[in-house]
């Protein structure tokens, strides 16, 4: 919810796309450096305790923002140091969960975890845009932002509740390097694993050059659709949500390169669309199609990084899997932010678009582990 009212607020504060993009902008710059660091903490500290509070730090944010909201103009340095701090807590907490999820089962079980385990990103990312998009015309920011404090409240108590007995004492801690060491390993195992490389590669590339997210107040506002800004948001979540459902499919798939290419592609050509609709319900549809699309990449990522990666680097390689999949969309909502301020909102959409096919088409032209890789029985 608070992903969809800070540029919201921003939007109605400056009247530019922008200021909207520079959010992502600011986030990315704290979030390259808290992925990286929550990596090796995942590694090397108890995964509960880097939960605990870093979830507590994150409930602390809506509450400044709701502070901030109830100012006729609220603040924007405010705004944009408190999305910097979420995106910092939020770099801690994403490898310690992450790492921590394949352990929860068996590794038989893997496959079918990572079609399942998207379900609880994208029931949110369904829910609460629409509420929180909702809620801020309805009730105003303030009781939003209340609103989505508890709600961590309401996580961290979940998080608590997990049994963590088995999981602690295999713990593996790592202390003979520096972090900066542990660090280099981490990039250093990519690098030997080029597959690995070229997924995470491929998701930033389309990501950088069209993600629209920077764009929905715009969108909205364009189309005479304020009140359903929550929307543009949700519909992506729900074609991803609609692939989780008919995912069964992924299970008997082992060549996970060539879906991760074609549905990156795939998500490319959804956006094109978008960037040329003139009808509303037409711009849903694209994005319906492209979160569909979008998940069938995430599935195939997440089976081809839990499987095959080894436990004691699991941290770290979780904090630059985060760094490649929030750093892509980050940098691309800054980018399109400030192209649609030049050349306009769909323009700016439809050739990102373009852009992002032929660059993709040329990484992996050029490094062809990804298509060529093959799941081993």
């Amino acid at each position: 919810m608070t992903a969809v009212v800070i540029p919201f607020q921003v939007y109605s504060i400056t009247h530019s796309s922008l200021y909207t993009g520079l959010i992502s902008g600011v986030e990315f710059i704290f979030i390259l450096f808290s992925s990286l660091i929550g990596g090796v903490l995942a590694d090397r500290l108890e995964k509960r305790k880097i939960l605990i509070w870093a979830e507590i730090g994150l409930s602390i944010i809506p509450l400044g923002l709701a502070a901030n909201s109830l100012s006729d103009t609220p603040n924007l340095s405010i705004i944009f140091l408190l999305a910097a701090l979420a995106s910092f807590f939020g770099g801690i907490h994403r490898p310690a969960l992450e790492s921590l999820t394949p352990r929860l089962v068996p590794k038989d079980e893997i496959a079918k975890i990572s079609a399942l385990a998207p379900m609880r990103h994208i029931l949110t990312t369904i829910l609460s845009p629409m509420i929180g998009g909702f809620a801020m015309v309805l009730v105003g920011a303030f009781y939003t932002y209340i609103f989505d404090a508890i709600s961590f409240f309401i996580s961290l108590l979940f998080l608590l509740g997990v049994n963590y007995k088995n999981i602690m004492d295999n713990e593996a801690k790592s202390l003979s390097k520096s972090i900066v060491g542990e660090i280099i390993e981490g990039y250093r195992y990519i690098r030997s694993r080029q597959e690995i490389f070229g997924s995470y590669a491929t998701d930033f590339i389309v990501m950088v050059f069209c993600n629209p997210v920077a764009l929905y107040p715009a969108l909205a506002a364009a189309f005479q659709q304020e009140k359903s800004v929550g929307m543009l948001y949700a519909f992506p979540s729900i074609g991803a949500f609609v692939m989780t459902l008919t995912s069964r499919w992924t299970l008997s798939r082992k060549r996970y390169g060539i879906f991760i290419i074609c549905s990156g592609a795939l998500w490319s050509l959804s956006l094109a669309f978008v960037g040329i609709v003139t009808s509303f319900h037409l711009l849903l549809f694209g994005l319906f199609c492209a979160g569909f699309f979008d998940m069938v990449s995430g599935v195939f990522r997440m089976s081809l990084w839990n499987e095959t990666i080894p436990e004691s680097i699991r941290g770290r390689i979780a904090g630059f899997e985060m760094l490649s999949y929030m750093s892509g969309p980050l940098l691309g909502n800054a980018l399109l932010g400030f192209l649609a301020d030049q050349i306009g909102i769909q323009t700016a959409l439809f050739w990102g678009a373009l852009l992002s096919l032929g660059l993709l088409a040329l990484f992996n032209f050029g490094f062809p582990a990804l298509w060529k890789y093959k799941k081993i029985e």
